[in-house]
This record gives C-alpha cells, sequence and structure tokens, in this order.
C-alpha cells in the first residue's frame, strides 16, 4: 500500500495533500448523506440542499472536485517553483477545511448515536 502510495506521489510533491483533501471530500459527502438521512439534519450548502441524494448532488460533491482536483493536479506538475510558497499554504487551508468539516460530522453522528439509543 504504501509502495502505491509513494507511486502516486512520485511526479508531484503536492500530490499526498491533493489525494487526500479528495478522500476527505468523498467522506464529508458520506457523512452528509448519513446526517441527512436521518432526518435529524439538513444540508447547509445551499447549492445542494434539495439534490444531495440524487445524481447531482453526487456529481456535484464527487465529480467536479475529482476534475478540479485533477486540473490542479496538472497545473502544479508544469508550474513554476516561484509559487510554491502560496500553493502550499493554500493546500494547507483546504485540508485543514476538510478536516475541520469531518471532525464536525464524526461530533454530530456521535451525538446522534448517544442521545437517540
Amino acid at each position: 500500500m504504501k509502495k502505491a502510495l509513494l507511486s502516486l506521489t512520485s511526479k508531484n510533491k503536492f500530490d499526498r495533500t491533493l489525494l487526500l483533501i479528495y478522500i476527505l471530500n468523498i467522506f464529508d459527502y458520506l457523512f452528509t448523506l448519513v446526517l441527512v438521512s436521518s432526518g435529524l439534519f439538513i444540508e447547509a450548502n445551499p447549492f445542494l440542499s434539495t439534490d444531495i441524494q440524487g445524481i447531482g448532488g453526487f456529481i456535484f460533491k464527487c465529480g467536479l472536485p475529482l476534475i478540479l482536483l485533477s486540473y490542479l493536479h496538472i497545473r502544479l506538475s508544469v508550474s513554476c517553483v516561484k509559487h510554491e510558497k502560496a500553493v502550499k499554504i493554500l493546500l494547507y487551508l483546504t485540508l485543514s477545511y476538510y478536516i475541520l468539516i469531518n471532525a464536525f460530522h464524526i461530533f454530530w453522528l456521535c451525538w446522534s448515536v448517544i442521545m437517540f439509543i
């Protein structure tokens, strides 16, 4: 597994961060589906509030980020070194955002289980 992950990141030093952002994005979508289907929570994103459980929600939450992160990967692999610090800061801010969102989801899932058992 480690060898496969290292081969993914051999071309670009930001690939691990991009992959982790996408994985956290998928977990965000799955946690949101579980919480919304419980009936106790609503989707906070106004673009997805009506179609989170349909194909539109899947495309918006999984397909579009995959396309955007793939494009970012291509752009980063050919970019110059002078933008490296700004890219690193923005990627780590995005990663921190998704970690925080997933932590909130885990908190609310645990709270729901504890309160309604």
